[in-house]
């Protein structure tokens, strides 16, 4: 029997096309990656660059104007200017919230306000883990205590015992991970016996207040020297948690404070102060401002019972913690059916105008729309690497038919009566196009753009396997966990966003 290595053949071709073209795939990968990039840093206004807001501020200007319109053209420039400078203000005001450094004065003043309450601290603190070792033995007197629970706190109590003094954050991660375990359930402990563990969890929490304070004041002293590349942004996101968590423990042990209202007082000015430090200030501005946008979108475009859905939904989304994901699935899929409609309108438009090019793309179709959309990754991977940008590739090529089918379909529909009209007053093909056909065959090339739109999304999700994040990795991390309430969360999203897409873009060509 005759064999014929196709996978192999295919293979080779592939690694040759690789080599021959790496300059190529090179500049692909670049144009890709900027594209994706720009995307997410408008979808998640992202305050290191100046084009977010100012895409934003036009955005809700073209927004206002649409609604305006509605009553008359005057009305609708008026809103148009009206939500460009109401945005714009508001953004302004974000960059200085956010880039506003600290000066040597202001860094002076916290550098007493940390001192004062290191100070109450220090004095409080006692010498060695007294209290752990307390703890440990009491927990180990307890009859319900399982062998697992016996052994993990003799382990807790062997690096209490090694811990050198004033390592306060060592000690208070030991009965942390205790609890840890006690979720995963690695071990069992019973309600009182989780209350004394959290208890002196939040003990040594507090006094690891004293190294959170040190290192701050480290910080703010080279501020108060004049150091140039500090600013409020000096604590980052895991260590602002961190000193939250740890304000927040001490809050709950004031009562056990002698000088409990002098502690009182320097913890709530150290907690005032803190938010100042928030890597995330205003981490509700861009999902706040963004769904407001899609609202407006909704409205717009499809009408009031799309606004409301979306409102719901994308709170929804913000509510189970995926907004980010999904804006970096929009992200994905934007930037790929932008690409898809670059490639697939024109050639869509030479299938309608050429017979050869028809025949020629319609096997190529076929083919692509046949392939089965796992295969699209290996490719897409062999070129690409891993990432978003292999995961834009993979869903560009696969949304592209619909764009290129409709496109050609809904020029081919013109009516012929409609041709004869323009060429007889002497069109060119150039106006017939631009004129007559494209304006007409607009309904089924937006038909093209949505089925697109759904397709990128459909591929976004599977594209999680090489890499490409959003709402796809969180799928895939479902999956591969056993997860079923987080398969289930990030499947919701997938629908409320591809119900958002789907209707707005049905809408725009017109149909309900």
């Amino acid at each position: 029997m005759i064999s014929i290595p196709i996978g192999e053949i295919f293979e080779a071709f592939i690694e040759w096309l690789k080599d021959t073209f790496a300059v190529v795939f090179d500049a692909i990968s670049a144009v890709l990656d900027f594209a994706i990039q720009a995307l997410e840093n408008v979808l998640l206004l992202q305050h290191d660059e100046i084009y977010p807001s100012l895409i934003l501020a036009i955005g809700a200007g073209f927004l206002a104007f649409a609604v305006g319109r509605r009553v008359s053209r005057q009305a609708g420039l008026i809103a148009g200017i009206a939500g460009f400078v109401v945005l714009g203000g508001i953004e302004l005001w974000r960059y200085q919230q956010l880039e506003n450094d600290i000066d040597p004065a202001e860094a002076r003043e916290m550098v007493g306000t940390f001192n004062n309450l290191r100070e109450l601290l220090d004095a409080e603190a006692s010498e060695g883990y007294g209290r752990g070792l307390d703890a440990v033995e009491a927990l180990r007197q307890t009859d319900d205590l399982g062998a697992e629970a016996a052994d993990a706190l003799d382990d807790v109590k062997r690096e209490l015992e090694d811990l050198r003094a004033g390592r306060y954050d060592d000690a208070e991660d030991e009965f942390l991970d205790l609890l840890a375990d006690e979720k995963e359930g690695d071990l069992t402990l019973t309600t009182e016996q989780k209350r004394i563990v959290r208890d002196v969890a939040d003990y040594y929490s507090t006094f690891s207040l004293l190294e959170d304070s040190e290192r701050i004041i480290d910080d703010l002293e080279e501020i108060e020297k004049g150091e140039p590349e500090l600013a409020r942004g000096f604590v980052n996101a895991r260590a602002y948690d961190r000193l939250q968590r740890r304000l927040d423990a001490a809050g709950d042990l004031e009562e056990e404070w002698a000088g409990t209202e002098a502690f009182v007082a320097a913890h709530k000015e150290v907690k005032d102060l803190a938010i100042t430090f928030n890597p995330d200030r205003l981490r509700w501005y861009s999902w706040a401002v963004m769904i407001v946008l899609f609202v407006l979108l909704a409205n717009a475009v499809a009408g009031r019972g799309l606004a409301i859905f979306t409102g719901i939904g994308f709170l929804l989304i913000v509510s189970m913690g995926f907004w980010v994901a999904t804006m970096e699935s929009l992200a994905l899929v934007l930037s790929a059916t932008l690409f898809a409609l670059i490639i697939g309108i024109p050639v869509g438009i030479s299938a309608a105008r050429s017979n050869v090019v028809d025949k020629i793309t319609r096997p190529i179709l076929d083919f692509m729309q046949t392939m089965p959309a796992f295969v699209y990754l290996i490719p897409a991977v062999l070129f690409f690497g891993l990432g978003k940008v292999p995961g834009a590739m993979a869903t560009l090529i696969f949304a592209m038919p619909p764009a290129v089918r409709l496109t050609s379909l809904g020029i081919r529909q013109v009516p012929t009566e409609v041709v004869e009209a323009c060429l007889a007053f002497g069109a060119t093909p150039k106006q017939l196009l631009y004129k007559a056909q494209l304006p007409i065959a607009r309904p089924t090339i937006l038909a093209g753009l949505n089925q697109t739109i759904m397709l990128a999304l459909s591929m976004v999700v599977i594209g999680g396997m090489i890499g490409a994040g959003g709402l796809g990795q969180e799928v895939l991390s479902g999956i591969t966990q056993l997860k079923i309430g987080l398969g289930f969360e990030s499947g919701i999203s997938v629908v409320i966003l591809a119900i958002f897409l789907d209707r707005v873009t049905q809408s725009m060509g017109g149909t309900k």
